[in-house]
């Protein structure tokens, strides 16, 4: 399995001939998704930072709420959780909005199980937590104002590598992980390389938690 940030929330998850994006987002001032093509494209929130399923090319089957889905060689799993805004300064303003519902996806394949927390930290109960708890990989938000309860979240489901995004380095030095040292802190991780994607199998999973930052594809 290899996976891509590809910006924002955002990331690609290949796996033989099939190819998952998570979250596609709209270009904003400082950030255009790359040109990808996909067979899924999965939906967390209804959301332009998330909700680009148009930007992905290959005519891939797009979804974008609960549920329980067989497509090629994935089994993905949409669950919902009420949506809870990252901060005071995002909390919509509209009811509409403050009733969506918010989906965390975890994708298997090749014998391991990715959830994709996104851009939110969600708010799950026991029973959800307790769904999650043989994640191997949990792709979640990483600015510095979220670290505390990524941290928590981490902690909870266990998982056995981190994969940060939404965290911004300039384009011209996206080795610099400064952004993510309040998230490093709290899970006590003082090695963490970037690389320019992670190839995972179920044998060359680490025994213990690591952290993953991913250079986002130009």
């Amino acid at each position: 399995m290899d996976i891509s940030w590809l910006g924002n929330s955002a990331i690609r998850i290949q796996s033989g001939l099939t190819t998952v994006v998570s979250d596609p987002f709209y270009a904003d001032g400082s950030t255009t998704m790359p040109t990808t093509t996909a067979q899924i494209v999965t939906i967390s929130l209804d959301d332009p930072r998330h909700s680009n399923s148009n930007g992905v090319k290959g005519d891939p089957r797009v979804l974008h709420g609960p549920g329980e889905y067989e497509i090629a060689n994935f089994y993905i799993s949409g669950m919902g959780t009420p949506y809870t805004p990252p901060s005071p300064n995002d909390e919509p303003h509209d009811e509409a909005a403050q009733r969506q519902i918010y989906t965390v996806f975890t994708m298997r394949a090749e014998g391991m199980r990715v959830c994709h927390a996104g851009a939110l930290v969600p708010t799950l109960t026991p029973r959800q937590l307790d769904e999650l708890n043989n994640i191997e990989v949990l792709v979640v938000d990483a600015r510095g104002d979220l670290a505390r309860r990524v941290a928590r979240l981490v902690s909870q489901i266990g998982p056995r590598i981190v994969v940060p995004v939404g965290w911004q380095a300039a384009e011209d030095d996206r080795d610099d992980i400064s952004a993510l040292q309040p998230l490093l802190g709290e899970l006590g991780i003082t090695d963490a390389p970037v690389q320019s994607n992670l190839r995972v199998t179920p044998t060359s999973l680490p025994r213990e938690l690591s952290v993953v930052p991913l250079r986002r594809i130009a």
